[in-house]
């Protein structure tokens, strides 16, 4: 059997504020740092846990092609070795793909779990666009060339008007680049595939998403909605793929009203 490349990967890690776990798994490329503006908001009600996903921020370099169902055991690993038994998780696009598994993997630990701007699958639409990005990444295009396209369906229309957020999120995307690790994690993406799984899960979950999400369109939400059992579904309008960023305090309204309200009867 042919072991993972994931199998002994350290995920460094962070704790902030206080109260009952609530776990962050961020998007493609993404560090626990990227978390902000949200992290501020949710730490003053949770000790908030973040990480760098595997073949981002301080992680080591992936030797090979890796599985989101790789990345989730990889953080459930994390969960064993900080004790955590139960923890409420929020991921958002590949976190988002990443914390399905980890739902599937482990329901008993998983509390509330709130998927943003993410789907049950890649789709042929989707898969394109992230194995195009892979592609550009594998043949040493410039890392903000790559970013200029990855904002275009990332960002909303409001946000493309202002110079200071373009600039802002190419200077994040760029610094945080690691090209071989982002191909390998975006080909995981397009691989992705949950949905007839996710029928059997039980985990009070929300779904969230941008009205205005050019990469996953709320078709996607919907399609996880109708998926995951008892799911709500939430839209933050005008928001495109970064609703946390775009719409930040309704954002955490949404999300924070939802994981810290009366589980239903």
């Amino acid at each position: 059997m042919t072991k993972s490349p994931l199998e002994n990967m350290p995920l460094p890690y962070r704790w902030h504020g206080d109260g009952e776990p609530l776990v962050l798994i961020a998007g493609l490329g993404g560090k626990g740092t990227s978390w902000q503006p949200f992290l501020d908001a949710a730490k003053r009600r949770f000790r908030v846990l973040t990480f760098d996903n595997p073949g981002a921020g301080r992680t080591p370099p992936l030797s090979g092609p890796v599985t989101i169902r790789e990345m989730a055991r990889c953080v459930r690993r994390l969960l064993d070795h900080l004790g955590i038994e139960k923890a409420c998780v929020v991921g958002r696009s590949m976190g988002g793909m990443i914390a399905q598994e980890l739902a599937l993997l482990t329901p008993e630990r998983i509390t509330r779990l709130v998927l943003v701007s993410t789907t049950a699958r890649s789709d042929g639409h989707l898969a394109q666009i992230f194995r195009f990005w892979a592609r550009m990444a594998e043949l040493g295009v410039a890392a903000e060339v790559r970013h200029q396209s990855s904002l275009l369906w990332c960002l909303g229309s409001m946000s493309l008007s202002s110079n200071a957020r373009v600039q802002a999120y190419l200077e994040a995307k760029c610094t945080a680049d690691r090209p071989h690790d982002y191909a390998l994690q975006a080909r995981a993406c397009a691989r992705h595939d949950a949905l007839e799984r996710l029928l059997s899960l039980r985990t009070p979950t929300l779904i969230v998403s941008g009205t205005d999400d050019r990469l996953t369109p709320p078709r996607h939400a919907e399609e996880l909605a109708k998926a995951i059992p008892g799911a709500e579904l939430a839209y933050i309008s005008g928001a495109a793929h970064l609703p946390y960023l775009e719409h930040p305090e309704r954002f955490a309204r949404v999300v924070l009203d939802y994981l810290c309200s009366e589980a239903k009867p």
